[in-house]
């Protein structure tokens, strides 16, 4: 199979880590070598904690474009990713401001240099982001956790810009986010495969998503 990169995305809560940790057991269990990182690992090969700290400056979306390169040369397999594409790139470029044509010139020249690994992207979408967080998320991530990203999303320049606060500003953030990554992934050069966030379904259909990620490339 060679070198393969498999893109797994969505807002938080949407179920990315357990599809992502799933797929790795799945693509292992049929002698596939492969790998699965957590997103938020404070030592991600890619988007490291020290390099998130770093997304408000102008030269991030460089930065993460050099990281995905330097990945690509020292890693070999089957390597999923959740989060990394978008939600630890895109969202800080929409959270700080960033408008789309700029995120698309990101992706533009990322695409450039993950194309060896024959990307392909699954996204996990919430349908509606305002139960998803008051019901789904609040009851299984508590109330901690809801607090800590509210007070996050708060501070950001796009929440300032527009007033978001609170419950509704915080939902606001992630709704714009979502529709935000949705425009851009009409332009993904590669396949990509839009599915109920475990939120709405319950369960993970993995056999459609293995399916999508082992089919032959069309390129």
């Amino acid at each position: 199979m060679g070198t393969r990169l498999w893109l797994v995305e969505g807002i938080p809560g949407s179920g990315k880590s357990a599809a992502g940790e799933r797929l790795c057991e799945l693509a292992t269990s049929q002698g596939v070598t492969a790998r699965w990182w957590l997103e938020e690992d404070k030592n991600h090969p890619v988007l490291p904690a020290t390099l998130r700290r770093r997304s408000a400056e102008a030269q991030f979306p460089d930065l993460c474009v050099a990281a995905f390169a330097s990945f690509l040369r020292e890693e070999e397999g089957v390597l999923i990713l959740e989060g990394t594409a978008f939600q630890s790139t895109i969202r800080f470029m929409f959270a700080n401001g960033m408008g789309v044509p700029r995120m698309q010139a990101y992706l533009d020249r990322w695409a450039e240099v993950v194309a060896p690994a024959d990307p392909r992207l699954l996204v996990l979408r919430v349908d509606d982001p305002g139960a998803h967080y008051a019901e789904f998320v609040a009851e299984r991530r508590g109330s901690a956790w809801m607090e800590k990203v509210s007070a996050y999303v708060e501070q950001t320049p796009i929440a300032q810009a527009n007033g978001w606060t609170g419950l509704a500003g915080f939902i606001s953030f992630w709704e714009r986010y979502q529709e935000v990554c949705a425009t851009v992934c009409t332009e993904f050069p590669w396949p990509v495969m839009v599915m109920p966030s475990w939120s709405q379904s319950k369960e993970f259909d993995e056999g459609a998503a293995l399916s999508f990620f082992t089919r032959p490339s069309q390129r």
